[in-house]
């Protein structure tokens, strides 16, 4: 006689009692040598082995030598995807396109034209992340004292584009299980708007999908990559990491299906404890600007150009495709803040957004980690950085920035009205 399943709160449970005794047990001690009373905030394993409470995110340094903001694993021995139905594999939304229909029949060359519209609009919202302020600031480099080097911090503007709703070849998994339950059993009806899962017919079954961390395999060879923590709170809230789809052979022999069945009490439960979704994604004013491109139908030359030359595609294979597709481009755009969303930002800023965003970080260091977050907290002070936090001083540098850009614009009008 088939096992009976368990519901998605009795799994759940079960997965919170695996982790107890799994710490009970030691947790990474059998892996990781003891914490040294000298812990440096950029030495290895860092994530796995310091004194952070679970909802920190921890800074640590990648093999390239800049820095993410990783969801602590100390007491994390799994990572999560919740689902409320098991599917013959784990996709991204950007190959749900490449699925063949009901007759088995896949369309290639629609497929591709779908991918190119995808991989615009996501482009053309980083494009406008990179012209953020303090998305500039973080990426050029930022020095805190004590430190003797400055600290690079990642924005992941491709994982970004993922969880604003764009189309991508990354997977969204986390490192808390509340989240993936609360994906798990509740249904998206657009606009980030959730319901929870009480027609148990229509959805008989859902999955919760657990891959075991190995600190030296999952994150360097395993396909996981960090969003964690970023500027502006979804990804953290979510307790965000991705998975790449090109390491797809890995998901079978590494990520283990749990199926459990959907029960109405248990989805509200779920639904209920994140707020109906809105602790995971809170109000910002960067949602309106990714909602504006996914609905638009127009894309800036300059991001067309990049795209084109960066995957070396046929000028006029993609123009076809793109007219196809109703997908306008404007050879004159600039994809920017403009002095409105600018403002925006700054009222932001004003509401706390750099304070919220810093009190979330742990340096991992004995001796200077404490130092390092206060300069961390009081950069808006520091005269090296005071222009990015200053919606005066920053507008003088965009306003010469796109004063050249209409100077140029005009030229070429010019050169073309001539010729």
């Amino acid at each position: 006689m088939q096992q009976r399943l368990p519901t998605l709160y009795e799994l759940v449970s079960q997965i919170k009692k695996t982790e107890s005794e799994w710490l009970r047990r030691g947790g990474w001690e059998e892996l990781l040598p003891p914490l040294p009373p000298d812990a440096c905030w950029n030495m290895p394993m860092v994530d796995f082995n310091n004194l952070a409470s679970n909802d920190k995110f921890i800074i640590v340094q990648t093999q390239k030598g800049r820095h993410t903001l990783k969801p602590n694993l100390r007491e994390r021995p799994f990572i999560y995807r919740g689902q409320n139905k098991k599917y013959p594999y784990i996709i991204s939304s950007f190959s749900r396109d490449e699925l063949p229909d009901k007759k088995g029949h896949i369309d290639k060359v629609e497929a591709r034209k779908k991918h190119l519209v995808a991989n615009l609009k996501a482009e053309e919202f980083i494009a406008l992340l990179q012209t953020h302020p303090l998305f500039m600031m973080l990426d050029r480099g930022i020095s805190l004292y004590p430190a003797k080097r400055p600290l690079f911090i990642n924005m992941n503007y491709y994982g970004l584009a993922q969880h604003y709703n764009f189309k991508t070849a990354v997977i969204d998994f986390t490192t808390d299980i509340d989240v993936a339950a609360f994906f798990a059993c509740t249904i998206n009806r657009g606009d980030n708007t959730y319901e929870p899962i009480v027609d148990t017919t229509k959805h008989p079954k859902g999955v919760i999908y657990i891959h075991h961390i190995h600190p030296d395999f999952s994150f360097k060879y395993g396909g996981f990559s960090t969003i964690g923590l970023q500027l502006y709170p979804r990804s953290g809230a979510q307790k965000g990491i991705l998975y790449n789809e090109g390491n797809a052979p890995y998901v079978g022999k590494y990520i283990d299906a749990l199926e459990f069945r959907h029960d109405a009490q248990v989805s509200r439960h779920f639904y209920n404890m994140m707020d109906c979704g809105r602790k995971l994604f809170p109000e910002d004013s960067i949602s309106a600007y990714a909602k504006e491109i996914l609905d638009g139908n127009e894309i800036s030359g300059e991001t067309f150009t990049k795209n084109l030359y960066s995957n070396q595609d046929d000028l006029q294979e993609n123009l076809t495709a793109l007219e196809e597709k109703g997908v306008v481009i404007d050879w004159h755009k600039r994809t920017h803040f403009n002095s409105e969303a600018l403002h925006q930002i700054y009222q932001d800023i004003k509401n706390g957004i750099w304070e919220q965003f810093c009190n979330q970080v742990y340096f991992a260091d004995s001796e200077n980690g404490a130092e390092m977050h206060e300069s961390l907290l009081n950069l808006p002070k520091n005269p090296s950085y005071q222009h990015f936090f200053k919606e005066n001083e920053y507008k003088k540098i965009t306003d010469y920035d796109q004063e050249l850009y209409r100077r140029a614009k005009r030229n070429a009008m010019k050169w073309h009205n001539e010729s």
